[in-house]
């Protein structure tokens, strides 16, 4: 494939550079991240998804794994446009309470609310509909078969139309050979190509950042 010289990086300082800063408590919740090593989608995946919600006219969005909430923010940002609302899911007690204490500093105390609790278990129980799922938790497990079940709970969760993103479908190049990765790779791997296959969706992997999965409920 020709890459006609430019290299990655240089690539994404110029995608970068579309955008907009990030001030207030966006500008706060990167600080956080990055000081505490807490795992977050980044502003240039952030602003994606907020641009997709806003074209969607995504009303009610689920974030699931959501830290101390700084996806769900910028689709947040999204719901105030289209007078919406965000559901997060977060296990983690302390990033749950983070995510909270943003919401509230940001007024979108409204707008999201955080469930406490494990993906699976509370998606269960679960009998909304949602505009808009985003996953940030495949990595996390520990079986392959983790994520299939993950996938099957989204579409039953998703409208028709709607769309559910997931990111590092890519998992840092591991996925190409997933035999010799850990067992969450392989649950990546393996939700790649049901996306690919599944007759209920149509889907695509955007090559931004750790890769992210997009696929529209048809």
């Amino acid at each position: 494939m020709k890459h006609y010289g430019i290299t990655q990086p240089e690539i994404e300082e110029y995608m970068y550079s579309f955008v907009p800063p990030r001030e207030g408590v966006l500008a706060d919740m990167e600080a956080h991240a990055e000081r505490e090593a807490v795992p977050i989608i980044g502003p240039m995946a952030g602003h994606l998804i907020y641009t997709l919600a806003v074209a969607l006219n995504a009303k009610e969005m689920l974030d699931v794994g959501t830290a101390i909430g700084y996806s769900a923010m910028w689709l947040a940002k999204a719901a105030q446009k289209n007078e919406g609302r965000v559901v997060s899911i977060e296990k983690d007690e302390s990033r749950a309470a983070w995510a909270e204490a943003y919401f509230r500093q940001a007024g979108m105390s409204g707008i999201c609310a955080v469930r406490r609790g494990d993906a699976l278990v509370l998606m269960r129980g679960m009998d909304e509909g949602f505009d808009l799922i985003l996953l940030d938790i495949l990595t996390q497990f520990d079986r392959p078969d983790t994520s299939l079940e993950l996938l099957d709970l989204c579409v039953k969760r998703l409208k028709p139309g709607g769309v559910l993103l997931s990111d590092n479908a890519f998992r840092s190049g591991q996925v190409l050979t997933p035999e010799n990765a850990h067992p969450s790779t392989q649950g990546i791997a393996a939700f790649n190509k049901a996306i690919a296959a599944h007759p209920r969706l149509l889907s695509t992997i955007i090559p931004l950042r750790d890769g992210i999965s997009m696929s529209v409920k048809i």
